[in-house]
């Protein structure tokens, strides 16, 4: 049965993001392998977060480089992880809406 993505609450060091209306994330990455041993030590990239919002709540420049604990709740995403902001890009629609996307990187 589908899980319906309603609801999607996201949070970043502390701020809650308004109106989310997109969100994707992926978790991992391909293992880097220890040059003595051969064995995985970490991953080269545990992963990124892109949601994109039509409220402003938590999206301004500010925001860029802050490490802190990003938090998505609601709509079958659970996850809560430390990040770092990556950026943000802003869409603007002529007699339309604005929508304001951000990107983050997962901290392991």
């Amino acid at each position: 049965m589908a899980t319906y993505s309603t609801g999607l609450v996201v949070t970043f060091d502390g701020t809650t993001f308004a109106e989310v209306s997109d969100l994707s994330w992926d978790y991992g990455g391909g293992p880097a392998t220890g040059r003595a041993t051969g064995t995985p030590v970490f991953k080269d990239s545990p992963g990124s977060l892109t949601l994109t919002a039509y409220g402003v709540a938590g999206m301004t420049t500010d925001t860029y480089g802050k490490f802190g604990v990003l938090s998505v709740t609601e709509g079958g995403a659970a996850l809560t992880t430390n990040a770092v902001c990556e950026g943000l890009s802003v869409q603007c629609q002529v007699n339309g809406v604005t929508r304001y996307t951000m990107t983050f990187r997962f901290i392991a």
